[in-house]
């Protein structure tokens, strides 16, 4: 998931093979790069061509992989936002109430993104929405929801 695919896809581009966890596969202890060609939006996808990749045999193997990319080469997010990777692993408080547990997961869901919060007892989905989100510390990598009730069962 990008919000800067033209930049990740971008010719000359580094990106590396990986799981949704961000742990790079290797090959003989040896992250595996690949340097993007080029790289066009098809449908709701991404096409792309790399040096490394030469046909389409080579390519069927990467279906479905995920491709990483160094987060330092990515622009600068605004004020008002955040890298969805950036929120796997921070802090969940309910205001008022203190810490329930940390993101383990986002989802892009067709209503919007929904982070899944791992508690001492559940791993409920909170839906991203300023009713719900109070605020988003970076620097202290916690997230600040709003009590309602119900919310993390």
């Amino acid at each position: 998931m990008t919000d800067a695919p033209d930049v990740i896809f971008a010719s000359g581009a580094v990106v590396f093979a990986g799981d949704r966890e961000g742990a790079l596969s290797q090959k003989d202890g040896v992250p595996i790069a690949l340097t993007i060609e080029d790289g066009r939006p098809m449908n709701k996808e991404w096409l792309v061509r790399t040096h490394e990749i030469t046909d389409r045999d080579d390519a069927d193997v990467w279906r479905g992989r995920y491709l990483l990319a160094d987060a330092a080469r990515l622009p600068e997010a605004d004020e008002d936002e955040v890298y969805l990777f950036s929120l796997i692993g921070m802090r969940v408080d309910v205001v008022g109430q203190g810490p329930v547990g940390h993101v383990r997961d986002v989802f892009e869901a067709p209503q919007g993104l929904l982070l899944e919060v791992e508690t001492a007892l559940a791993r409920p989905l909170v839906p991203w929405h300023p009713d719900i989100i109070e605020r988003v510390d970076e620097d202290a990598r916690t997230i600040f929801v709003r009590p309602l009730p119900g919310l993390l069962d």
